[in-house]
């Protein structure tokens, strides 16, 4: 559907793009084909799309798969797709939010399934880390995104970017931008360009830890206060009740430099004094 025919359609269902919903329709077709090819879909696959709007990617999709689950949020563009959806026997239109439904239970698949979204830039936050909460149903996820956002995903330690978010993500995933998206393949045109992401999810977490929840503790704190000396912003009275002095030895055991900021220390580094204040407060 181009952006003529999209119009087209809009006249005669009286509709208008919601701002509030962060609505951006992807209208190029090249665009379309490029994610199809990078998807790499198989007749027997079973797959989510997240925000099908008005379908440039849904009825493509349902032709390469075995089953499509396409899941909208508004009520209005639900109403004018469902009749277009009614002629696929393999593609079924769910009216909700996805932040609501558990993937695993929608699907009901055996095998693990294929994700694919064009979200509102809004909701990537929430969307991405749902994704990986039920990552046990899940292969790959692919997503149109803001590109500055993407690239915060697959950053290194290092970079000015590298943050909580990061080491969350390539904790559970191999995450991977596999193109990027100009503004102008969307209607309404967004103020950023985007691009296509791909998480695979990891069969093991990246790095080995005892508790993961203590490593992520610690891995938000040390971002709280980014800028800060990594030693300065873990040692408070109110967190895991360590001091700056038990701080310094456990970055010793570790051998972490504790005059690093947090976006320096890789997940591995995390992970291992994650271990050390596991087993000091056993």
């Amino acid at each position: 559907m181009n952006l003529r025919e999209l119009k087209t359609l809009w006249e005669e269902q009286g509709f208008r793009p919601k701002k509030r919903l962060g609505q951006n329709f992807l209208i190029d077709k090249n665009v379309r084909d490029n994610i199809l090819r990078a998807m790499s879909l198989e007749a027997d696959s079973t797959v989510v799309e997240i925000g099908a709007g008005f379908g440039m990617m849904s009825f493509d999709m349902a032709e390469r798969c075995g089953r499509l689950y396409a899941v909208e949020k508004d009520t209005r563009i639900c109403g004018i797709m469902e009749p277009m959806v009614r002629r696929k026997q393999n593609l079924t239109l769910i009216e909700g939010d996805i932040l609501d439904l558990d993937i695993c239970i929608l699907t009901g698949a055996q095998e693990k399934i294929t994700v694919m979204g064009n979200i509102p830039y809004y909701i990537t936050t929430p969307v991405i880390e749902k994704m990986v909460r039920q990552r046990s149903c899940i292969r790959s996820v692919y997503i149109v995104m803001q590109e500055e956002f993407a690239d915060r995903l697959v950053s290194s330690p290092g970079s000015r970017v590298y943050g909580s978010i990061s080491c969350y993500v390539q904790f559970y995933t191999a995450a991977k931008v596999l193109f990027k998206i100009k503004r102008t393949a969307f209607y309404p045109s967004p103020n950023v360009n985007s691009c296509l992401l791909r998480l695979d999810v990891l069969p093991e977490p990246s790095v080995s830890v005892n508790e993961e929840e203590l490593m992520f503790r610690i891995i938000r704190k040390a971002f709280s206060q980014r800028r800060k000396k990594v030693i300065n912003s873990l040692p408070h009275a109110d967190f895991l009740s360590t001091g700056r002095e038990e701080w310094r030895e456990i970055f010793g055991k570790c051998a972490v430099d504790p005059s690093l900021r947090a976006e320096d220390l890789s997940l591995s580094d995390y992970a291992r004094l994650s271990d050390a204040v596991g087993a000091r407060t056993a």
